[in-house]
């Protein structure tokens, strides 16, 4: 294996990042700028952070242009890009193959117990049988869900409808994930599979509590039925089949056929603890 250069040389630390546009892939580019590391945007089209270098999902002939002269790359799944679920062991294979010291893997927690043949077990499997340095990030549901997307607009709306029941979730900020995919990123950071989760389990009707104390607007939680949630999600444009989904795993969080337990991952790696929903709500408030 590759050995990772010193810490006196990150200055010269080149990583490439894929997903700028997106919720942590923006944050992990930014904050990589700010540590004095030369950032590659590795998208299809021109981004505004960091220095643009092509990568289209659909065309491998460009992939290692792209990612050669890269010390670290941070991956991230673009599941709603057909096709690209299947090449995520490619492309990862060409970043190691291009010269990438460290790869960094945005998975989710749902691949812990994931048939062998899910998506991100295969991509998982993927890294873990490459020769560098790698990371693999699983989060639980994130925060900014009530902030953005249609679980944000209930939350405007004051009252959010969700198949939830009393089902606990430690969700998590995606400001703490790509603080943790930025130090795993780093030349002497760390490895392994990573489980992040926030720092205490909630109930849906406590993250409404706690956005209502912040906002100072009433905000309530109703237990919806599953064929409500249907109706009201396609109200806004989402398939049966993402309905669905959603349905099956906050019942399996409810049911307590899916226990999702508090990590310290977050501060262990970070030296802090990870955002609180109290945080979060005050810091919806403040913008």
């Amino acid at each position: 294996m590759t050995t990772s250069l010193g810490a006196d040389q990150e200055d010269d630390w080149n990583v490439g990042v894929t997903g700028v546009t997106g919720k942590t892939g923006r944050l992990v580019a930014e904050g990589a700028l700010r540590r004095g590391w030369q950032v590659r945007s590795l998208t299809r089209r021109p981004a505004d952070v960091g220095a643009w270098h092509r990568f289209d999902w659909d065309e491998p002939e460009g992939w290692d242009p792209a990612l050669r002269g890269c010390d670290a790359v941070y991956v991230i799944i673009p599941f709603n890009h057909p096709g690209a679920a299947e090449r995520t062991p490619d492309v990862l294979k060409a970043a190691a193959e291009a010269g990438a010291r460290r790869i960094v893997l945005l998975s989710s927690l749902d691949a812990e117990g994931a048939a062998s043949d899910d998506p991100l077990a295969v991509a998982e499997s993927a890294l873990t049988d490459l020769d560098v340095e790698w990371a693999i990030l699983r989060p639980t549901w994130f925060l900014e869900n009530f902030s953005v997307g249609s679980f944000g607009a209930m939350v405007r709306e004051g009252n959010l409808r969700l198949p939830a029941g009393e089902g606990k979730i430690p969700f998590i900020s995606i400001r703490d994930i790509a603080d943790v995919g930025i130090a795993a990123l780093s030349p002497h950071g760390p490895r392994g599979r990573l489980p992040l989760t926030g720092p205490v389990a909630l109930t849906h009707a406590e993250v409404c509590h706690a956005l209502t104390d912040a906002l100072g607007t009433s905000i309530t939680f109703t237990d919806a039925t599953p064929e409500e949630f249907v109706e009201l999600m396609a109200t806004r444009g989402f398939s049966g089949d993402y309905s669905q989904f959603l349905i099956d795993a906050l019942g399996q969080v409810e049911s307590g056929q899916l226990l999702i337990p508090v990590t310290d991952t977050v501060q262990r790696i970070l030296g802090r603890p990870a955002t609180s929903v109290e945080e979060f709500a005050h810091g919806i408030s403040s913008r």
